[in-house]
C-alpha cells in the first residue's frame, strides 16, 4: 500500500500558523509519499514546510511545486531555479520516482480556455474585464502572453509525464492550477481563466496511461472530479481553513484523516 499525503496553499508569508494546522491533520498518518501543492507562501515558506514535514516523517519522499504566489515579483522562469538546499524533489525540474508509483508535476499557469470566449484575449492580457481584477500582474512575464508561458509550462510537462509513462508504474500528478477547462460552459467566468491550463491535460489525455489520480489547488474550493476517468481532487485548503488529502493508491481516500471537517 502507497499512501499518499497532499497539502496545498498554506500561504504561509500571511498565515504563518498554516503549516502547524496542517501538521495537526497528518498527525496520526503514515504517509509514504507526501506532496505539496504551491503558494507555499514564497520560498522561504517551502523551506518551512519541507523541514517539518522532514522531521516528523523522515522516511516520506517528499515533492513539491511552486504556486503562482510564489511567482509574485519575480521573473516567471523562477520556476526553472535550483533548490538544491531543499531537500524535496522539485517536480519542474524532475519526476519523482519511487518503486510504486512515479509523481509528476507542475505549477501549471493557465491558457485562458477556462474563461469566457466572449471576453478576447487582450482582455484577459490587462487582468481585468472591467469590472473584476486578477492579482497575477505582479508577476514579472518578461514580455511574453499568459497562453505563451502556459505553453512552454506544458511542453516540459509533456516530456516528463512520457519519462513516467515508460517506468509502467502508477502516475500521480501534482499541478496547483487545474490541468482542464471547464466542460460546462456555464461554469466558466472572468475568474476561470486564471484557475486552468488545458495544455496540461491535453498532454495528459495524449498520453499511453492516464494518471491513477490526480491532486491541485489553487481555486481554495474543495472538489473531486472523475470526468476523464481518474480521480481529480482539488483539496480545497483556504488561508484560514487548511486542509489536507490522504490518499491510498489500492484503496481511495482515507476515511476521516483528510481534512478538518471536510473530505472532497
Amino acid at each position: 500500500m502507497t499512501t499518499l499525503a497532499h497539502l496545498t496553499d498554506l500561504h504561509l508569508d500571511h498565515w504563518p500558523a498554516n503549516l502547524d494546522a496542517a501538521m495537526d491533520l497528518l498527525a496520526g498518518t503514515d504517509p509514504d509519499v507526501i506532496l505539496i501543492g504551491g503558494d507555499n507562501g514564497n520560498d522561504d515558506g517551502l523551506r518551512r514546510t519541507v523541514e517539518a514535514l522532514g522531521r516528523a516523517w523522515p522516511e516520506a519522499d517528499i515533492a513539491w511545486v511552486m504556486g503562482n504566489h510564489d511567482l509574485w515579483r519575480k521573473p516567471y522562469r523562477h520556476l526553472w531555479s535550483r533548490f538544491s538546499d531543499i531537500t524535496a524533489t522539485y517536480l519542474e525540474g524532475g519526476n519523482l520516482e519511487t518503486d510504486s508509483c512515479t509523481v509528476v508535476g507542475t505549477y501549471g499557469h493557465y491558457d485562458y480556455r477556462g474563461g469566457l470566449a466572449t471576453i478576447p484575449l487582450e482582455r484577459y492580457e490587462t487582468f481585468t474585464d472591467g469590472r473584476h481584477v486578477w492579482n497575477d500582474r505582479f508577476i514579472d512575464r518578461l514580455g511574453r502572453t499568459n497562453p505563451q508561458i502556459a505553453a512552454e509550462i506544458a511542453e516540459l510537462f509533456w516530456h516528463r509525464y512520457q519519462a513516467a509513462v515508460a517506468r509502467g508504474l502508477p502516475i500521480v500528478v501534482l499541478s496547483h492550477t487545474w490541468p482542464f477547462a471547464p466542460t460546462d460552459d456555464r461554469s466558466r467566468s472572468f475568474f476561470d481563466a486564471y484557475g486552468s491550463n488545458q495544455l496540461i491535460g491535453d498532454a495528459i489525455l495524449a498520453a499511453k496511461l492516464r494518471p491513477a489520480v490526480l491532486f491541485c489547488g489553487h481555486t481554495h474550493r474543495a472538489d473531486r472530479w472523475e470526468e476523464f476517468g481518474f480521480p481529480m481532487i482539488n483539496t480545497g485548503s483556504d488561508y484560514s481553513e487548511v486542509k489536507v488529502t490522504i490518499w491510498d493508491l489500492e484503496r481511495g481516500t482515507i476515511p476521516g484523516a483528510s481534512s478538518a471537517g471536510h473530505e472532497p
